[in-house]
């Protein structure tokens, strides 16, 4: 079996290296000269090999696992070095369907193979033997052998994936990450959650029983969701449950949500939101972020019960 050189050990990179030791999957990790990263590499078991050194260049499997804004500076530097037919694979589409890494580096093969998971929980759900799913894409890849999709196969099985790998797109797949984020798993979510954290503390409810319903409750019911499907979640939740939840689906899905919804989407397809991540100074909004959530009575309370719960 070929051997898989990840680019890395951030978060992402982190798990696909334990859940692949764990597998028996051969792998290194290559990391830049002096990287604080090389000793916690090194602790874990893996192979340590040094980005720029004729060894690195020579693999023909990597995963370009750092973040999505690194990319193209990585590439621009080290694309030139590494062999014809190379592959890369990338855990997202982003990177490729921006900068069209197909034409500046016709000599590499491009491959998605995207997990869908955030990188703790990928670890995490190797751990527990849970559901991974994940989607790749070979458009990007010339005269690819039939064997790379059983490779590939062998990869997801040993990176713990059990739903696929099923086959889409670099621009689906970026486009239906980015609208999830924005729509709901990054946004809606955690920012409604806040908000009815609030106005029950305004009501009188206890900060525990707010944090409860509002924050820790989220995981227990997703969980269900995800485990008996739409249709019999709304079969096995209480009268109170279903009642409320169709006064809330009337009340708060109204056309202007939707519209905003669609705007979005919009907004990603025609590039718009390419042309705000470009001028967005990144760590100012972080900054912005951090702040908000560090000072909010929902982080607080949270802390608190974590703390209680050592």
């Amino acid at each position: 079996m070929m051997q898989l050189t990840i680019i890395g050990l951030g978060n992402q990179a982190k798990s696909w290296a334990l859940n692949l030791k764990d597998s028996g999957f051969p792998l290194r990790v290559a990391l830049r000269p002096h990287s604080k990263s090389i000793q916690s590499a090194k602790a874990l078991g893996i192979e340590v090999v040094e980005i720029g050194s004729k060894e690195f260049y020579a693999a023909d499997f990597y995963a370009l696992l750092t973040p999505d804004s690194s990319h193209q500076e990585f590439l621009s530097e080290h694309a030139p070095g590494f062999k014809q037919g190379a592959h890369f694979l990338y855990a997202h589409g982003f990177s490729v369907v921006t900068y069209e890494f197909e034409k500046k580096y016709p000599h590499l093969n491009h491959i998605l193979f995207a997990p869908k998971s955030i990188g703790t929980e990928l670890r995490n759900q190797y751990l527990i033997k849970g559901h991974l799913g994940a989607v790749y894409s070979l458009e990007h890849s010339s005269g690819s052998p039939p064997e790379l999709e059983v490779w590939l196969k062998n990869l997801a099985t040993a990176l713990g994936i059990s739903m696929g790998p099923y086959k889409t797109t670099f621009k689906k797949e970026t486009e239906a990450d980015l609208f999830s984020e924005q729509g709901l798993l990054c946004s809606l979510i955690p920012y409604t959650a806040e908000k009815m954290f609030q106005h029950l503390i305004e009501n009188g409810v206890e900060k525990e029983l707010a944090y409860f319903e509002c924050w820790h409750e989220l995981k227990l019911i997703v969980n269900a969701m995800v485990e008996k499907g739409p249709l019999e979640f709304f079969e096995l939740i209480s009268p109170n449950a279903l009642v409320g939840a169709h006064k809330g689906h009337q009340r708060l899905m109204k056309p202007e949500m939707i519209q905003n919804l669609k705007s979005l989407m919009t907004e990603i397809q025609d590039g718009t939101f390419n042309a705000e991540l470009e001028a967005s100074h990144v760590e100012e909004i972080r900054g912005k972020i951090r702040h908000f959530w560090k000072n909010s009575d929902l982080q607080k309370t949270h802390e608190t019960l974590k703390r209680e719960q050592k």
